[in-house]
């Protein structure tokens, strides 16, 4: 049996991944990746200079794991010029084959889609920058896939669908936002044998017009009240599932085989001031009612990609890195 390679001897015989000219002394760059590596999960990120410091500090010890030669360590001035020479999507994909999710045939998870914007990324005079958009597993906040795009002149909408594909996730079960509603993306999904529970708003005005009013009078196959409090308030959320699989849908949606229609309605008491707000939002998919199917949940737990996001800016302290290099 062969044995398994180390993340450090694949980072050395990965091909593509060194963009420097082969010519002159050359630093360890996968030795440097790895302890760059070792510095964001000390929690070092935000600022390149305390990345580097880790670096340094753990260098002696990284080599006497690897059992290599004390080599020289990558100066601080030099590590972002050597940062530049890294093939950025030949990194990424050994990351992930070493640390991603692997898909069962048999069983399916849900996850969900969403997008984020990178905002030390944008330009003096721009709204918008480099946003990242990532499939997040619901039970345990594992990305599966991930992509990029730019805001100032791109959209989230197919960027999606291309992580939803290059991560063979469109057999699985997604939740997203509104923005996602869409017949190409709905399509996808269904077309391999995939679950989809989307936001249904004002994006889809005719849609959320008949569906509302169908929830108005239709009986629930499915409803559920859960109160949680916590953060100075009591949330109580109602959920109410709706088989709508015999109305009809224009043309557009034809491939989309819509089944459920979900109504959540949100009501929310502020203990220190009294106030009181309600909310109502629906949802759409092409999933049928099942016992054994917790589509409340999904819904609910949806907001895992937010907890990611939220994680990436505070404890990563993402938002505040500010670098002239976009990629």
């Amino acid at each position: 049996m062969e044995q398994e390679k180390t993340f450090y001897e694949q980072l050395q015989e990965v091909s593509g991944l060194d963009l420097r000219d082969k010519r002159g002394t050359r630093l360890n760059l996968p030795l440097a990746l790895l302890g760059l590596l070792i510095g964001l999960l000390r929690k070092r990120d935000g600022c390149l200079s305390s990345v580097h410091r880790s670096m340094k500090n753990k260098h002696k010890e990284l080599c006497d794991v690897l059992g290599i030669d004390n080599e020289s360590v990558v100066s601080r001035p030099h590590l972002p010029i050597l940062l530049q020479k890294v093939n950025l999507p030949v990194f990424e994909s050994l990351l992930f084959s070493n640390y991603g999710i692997k898909l069962s045939e048999a069983e399916k998870f849900w996850f969900s889609g969403d997008g984020k914007e990178m905002r030390g990324s944008i330009e003096k005079g721009d709204k918008r920058g480099e946003a990242v958009v990532q499939l997040v597993r619901h039970e345990d906040r594992m990305v599966l896939g991930q992509d990029f795009y730019n805001g100032t002149k791109e959209s989230e909408i197919p960027c999606l669908r291309s992580v939803i594909k290059q991560s063979g996730a469109a057999n699985q079960k997604i939740t997203a936002d509104a923005l996602h509603l869409n017949p190409e993306t709905t399509e996808l999904i269904n077309g391999k044998g995939g679950t989809f529970l989307i936001g249904l708003k004002c994006n889809q005005e005719e849609l959320l017009e008949d569906m509302s009013k169908n929830a108005s009078f239709l009986t629930p196959v499915n409803e559920e009240v859960s109160v949680e409090k916590g953060h100075g308030r009591i949330d109580k959320r109602t959920y109410f599932h709706y088989d709508v699989s015999w109305e009809y849908f224009d043309d557009r949606w034809a491939k989309s085989d819509f089944r459920s229609l979900f109504k959540v309605i949100r009501e929310r008491f502020n203990l220190s001031t009294g106030e009181q707000s309600a909310q109502t939002a629906y949802y759409i998919s092409n999933g049928i009612y099942s016992e054994q199917e917790d589509y409340f949940n999904a819904i609910r737990r949806h907001w895992s990609v937010e907890v990611n996001n939220h994680i990436r800016d505070v404890t990563l302290r993402e938002d505040h890195f500010r670098t002239k290099k976009r990629a």
